[in-house]
Order: C-alpha cells, then sequence, then structure tokens
C-alpha cells in the first residue's frame, strides 16, 4: 500500500502516545510500515533514521487476527493465542526500543550540531 506524509501525520499521535504509555494496545503492523515510511522518506528524524531502518524491517511479522470467527475452549488454543499476544506484545516492545533510541541519536546529532563535537 502506498504511504502519503498524511497518514504519518495521523498517525503519529497514536504512535507516540504509545510510545510514552498513554496508549496501552500494542503497535499494529500499519503503525509499523507507516514508521519505516517516514525513516525512508525522512520525514521524521531526517538526520539519523536511516540507520535504524534494517531494524525496523527485521520485526518479525505478525498477523494481528488471531483465529477471530473461531473461539476454541482447549488448552491448545488457549496456549496458542497466549503465545501469539505474547509474540505481539514483543514486537512492539522492539518498536519502542527503536523508537526511543532514534529520539536519542536525534537529539545527540542536533547538539553535536550545536554545540560541536
Amino acid at each position: 500500500m502506498t504511504r502519503t506524509v498524511q497518514d504519518v501525520k495521523f498517525a503519529l499521535h497514536t504512535i507516540m502516545d504509545k510510545l510514552v504509555g498513554n496508549h496501552l494496545e500494542p503497535f499494529s503492523t500499519e503503525e509499523i510500515e507507516i514508521l519505516i515510511f517516514a525513516f525512508e522518506s525522512n520525514i521524521l528524524f531526517d538526520n539519523v533514521a536511516h540507520k535504524f531502518l534494517p531494524s525496523l524491517k527485521g520485526l518479525p511479522k505478525i498477523y494481528e487476527a488471531v483465529a477471530s470467527g473461531v473461539e476454541s475452549e482447549d488448552e491448545a488454543g488457549d496456549k496458542e493465542q497466549s503465545y501469539h499476544e505474547n509474540l505481539i506484545t514483543e514486537r512492539s516492545d522492539m518498536v519502542k526500543t527503536v523508537l526511543l533510541t532514534v529520539l536519542k541519536e536525534n537529539i545527540f546529532h542536533e547538539m553535536k550540531i550545536r554545540f560541536g563535537a
């Protein structure tokens, strides 16, 4: 799907809320794709974002819909759903780590420009 600057503009508020913990849902695949587009297009963190693209692109592909039509009562189904939820949470934590690192690197880059290094 083709992304635009408007996609980044509309998703940024939710992404930042999830980053700081104001929004408890994990990052969706669409939000990760928007971040990748923003980093590739130099919309966000244009000085340092390209270093972190492989980290975002290397995140596991997880589909959020886990057998939404059929809910099983057995233990195997519960374990599979729990495993899937853990994968989504882990991927979300990875996105948070990448975003925090990019923010830190961007701040350091700006400080080097302003104060010399």
